[in-house]
């Protein structure tokens, strides 16, 4: 008969797969923003906030703070060092008061995992205490980061278009929740369970205003595109005007 503990890990290696995919999913996104060299309407936030989820989870893992959480590590360590690559690209395409605003939050988010570390390495000296400081303020900020999409969500209400709310994005999001919530259910830590079981209900919230507003979303940008090929043709034929107009100029000329 297989263990509990196998079919945690096992669960725990797909979680690492679809997290993953989770950290990967914005791509096609930061391709489309290194293309224009410009974010857009695109929000830093829901990076910024896996990047410090990503950093509090390392620090949970770490062998000082909660022992034999191997797999915590691996995933999270590896979308830090994504999230930490989408919030570069924000930095070099955003100008003015929104790269001011990434570069104060991410100089704090280091700046406050860093004091973190320090004092609970040096004032709690239990794994037990040091596993509820840190899994506790984990559990806030994973939450955060599952929450982060709450604001593009109001976006997406107010304009009546999920142009920028990927489906991808809130696919890979459901999936990996749901993962991790069975990780931590079949061996009970109540840190990793609370933030993974809000992230299933904000990725079910997601997908319903995705399915409300999708057909809506297809009329925007059709409605935008014709009016830039009318701009366009307007264009063609002012030009095709004054050219029309500067040759009887020449001809009288002549």
């Amino acid at each position: 008969m297989v263990s509990a503990d196998t079919i945690r890990t096992a669960i725990g290696v797909i979680g690492n797969g679809t997290a993953l995919v989770l950290f990967l999913s914005p791509v096609p996104t930061f391709i489309r923003i290194w293309k224009k060299r410009a974010v857009e309407q695109y929000s830093p936030i829901p990076y910024l906030a896996t990047l410090l989820n990503c950093m509090m989870w390392v620090l949970y893992g770490l062998p000082v703070v909660h022992p034999h959480s191997m797999l915590v590590i691996t995933i999270n360590g590896t979308g830090m060092v994504i999230q930490l690559a989408y919030v570069t690209l924000f930095l070099l395409y955003s100008a003015g008061a929104t790269r001011r605003k990434v570069s104060l939050l991410l100089a704090g988010e280091v700046a406050f995992v860093g004091a973190v570390a320090a004092l609970v390495l040096t004032l709690a000296h239990t794994y037990e205490r040091r596993s509820m400081i840190v899994g506790v303020l984990s559990v806030l900020f994973g939450t955060g980061m599952y929450a982060a999409p709450l604001a593009v969500m109001k976006m997406v209400i107010q304009t009546k278009s999920v142009e920028y709310m990927p489906l991808f994005l809130s696919l890979a999001s459901l999936v990996n929740s749901i993962c991790w919530t069975a990780y931590a259910l079949i061996k009970f830590d109540l840190y990793i369970t609370i933030p993974n079981g809000l992230g299933v209900l904000f990725a079910v919230g997601q997908l319903v205003l995705y399915a409300i507003y999708y057909k809506s979303t297809q009329q925007i940008i059709e409605a935008r595109k014709r009016k830039a090929d009318q701009v366009a043709m307007t264009e063609v034929v002012v030009d095709g005007t004054t050219a029309r107009a500067s040759n009887n100029n020449n001809n009288t000329g002549y």
